[in-house]
């Protein structure tokens, strides 16, 4: 009966340890292989960088649309931890969508204003909507959505879908934007579980290159874009969906007490100090915390993927009529930093008749032009079609436009042998 007992446990001791072995594995891969010669190869393109041509008067601006703050239930961000992220990631606007706390809501609210250079403006996710109104106003979430939708544009704020893979009233006629690329919506076909361990081997030097492991290109969302783009302007812009609360961390209360934290910034128990607290525990970092286990973070969303908005100035009434022109390119910055690319058109005398976003006569669409501060190879669409494909160069010229349509251009760069995309812009709406 003893020799049974001790090869059952011997056999439940092998398994675990073999099951540990194979969760652990691709962790450990990545880490000492796969992630540093990733590293190697992405300084190597980053060494090309050149300095771009001053094509267009305005300025480019990076940030954020569709991130959240403590104002959501499902975040404890604050400004502190937000702006450091902010800055450490060279972000200068940030488009809020915190999640509604009464079905009145209130603007402004949460974060707002301008914080050592960075632009936050509040806005909500509700109803699968991110609304800005980007005035003081009061949204009451009991209307019908059609009836809000058409009411927030109306008074000059902006209304576009999130979460784009979700079935969306596509063909509602007042919206103004939807997400061509979001995080949370690229992750929902991984396994939790090899995120986790490959996270608790990889979090505290290559944390960055594991969101880059999770991307897909979200062929189905863009094949939809272009679609409706041919009988509408839809703006494209990408979302970060950033809470930081995919973690678990414990702080201090007044009373001496340790709250801890679970996914989604909820209470998993509140005790005394024990043995494990004693263990774990150690002195509050300055945003109170004095236990963290991340899988995300503010910062490596920030810097993941951006919006780049061409515009005249800092403001958020500026950034959004930019933003509504189509002054935008979508860039997955934590490959390379896209800050200058451009994409635009020139008329017969070679002169620039328009950027990214905007209409322009067929006859003053002789060429569409791009040009980028990495070399990378260059695929142009018309309707959602590919027409053309150049590699290798830092700027890329179309001269055979003979028709009209919506043209738009996405921009890879060469990693391990792949072309891996990196840019993708607002369409030049040819007519």
């Amino acid at each position: 009966m003893r020799k049974i007992i001790k090869r059952i446990v011997l056999f439940v001791l092998a398994l675990i340890f073999f099951g540990l072995f194979y969760l652990f594995v691709p962790g450990i891969w990545n880490h000492f292989v796969v992630y540093p010669r990733l590293e190697e190869q992405i300084e190597a393109v980053r060494s090309l960088r050149k300095p771009v041509p001053q094509v267009t008067s305005l300025t480019h601006y990076r940030g954020l649309m569709h991130s959240h703050c403590y104002w959501s239930h499902d975040s404890r961000g604050t400004l502190n931890e937000i702006l450091t992220a902010a800055k450490k990631a060279d972000i200068e606007f940030i488009f809020f969508t915190d999640h509604e706390r009464a079905k009145l809501d209130s603007f402004p609210r949460g974060l707002y204003g301008e914080h050592d250079g960075v632009l936050m403006v509040p806005g909500t996710e509700n109803n699968d909507l991110l609304v800005w109104p980007l005035a003081d106003t009061v949204i009451d979430w009991r209307m019908d959505n059609p009836s809000l939708i058409k009411g927030i544009v109306d008074a000059g704020g902006l209304v576009v879908f999130p979460h784009c893979e979700e079935k969306r009233p596509w063909l509602n006629p007042d919206y103004q934007g939807m997400e061509i690329y979001n995080i949370h919506t690229d992750i929902k076909d991984e396994r939790y579980s090899d995120i986790f361990f490959n996270t608790i081997i990889n979090q505290d030097r290559y944390r960055h290159r594991i969101y880059r492991e999770l991307f897909d290109e979200q062929t189905e969302i863009l094949a939809r874009w272009d679609s409706l783009n041919t009988w509408r302007r839809i703006v494209g812009f990408s979302a970060v969906d950033a809470h930081e609360n995919q973690n678990i961390r414990a702080s201090y209360l007044p009373d001496g007490r340790v709250e801890w934290l679970g996914p989604n910034a909820n209470p998993i128990d509140t005790t005394e100090v024990g043995l494990w607290e004693k263990i774990l525990l150690s002195e509050p970092d300055e945003n109170g915390w004095a236990f963290k286990l991340y899988l995300d973070t503010f910062y490596h969303s920030f810097s993941f993927v951006n919006n780049h908005i061409l515009a005249d100035s800092l403001d958020k009434q500026n950034l959004a009529d930019h933003f509504l022109k189509g002054h935008l390119y979508v860039a997955f910055d934590a490959l390379a930093d896209a800050k200058g690319f451009l994409f635009y058109a020139l008329d017969q005398n070679d002169a620039v008749s328009g950027i990214l976003g905007d209409e322009i006569a067929l006859k003053n669409a002789s060429i569409l032009s791009a040009v980028s501060p990495l070399p990378g190879r260059y695929r142009l669409l018309r309707n959602g079609a590919l027409i053309d494909e150049q590699a290798g160069g830092y700027a890329y010229k179309f001269t055979g436009v003979d028709k009209a349509g919506v043209y738009r251009i996405e921009v890879a760069i060469e990693l391990d042998g792949n072309w891996v995309p990196w840019i993708y812009t607002n369409p030049i709406y040819v007519r």
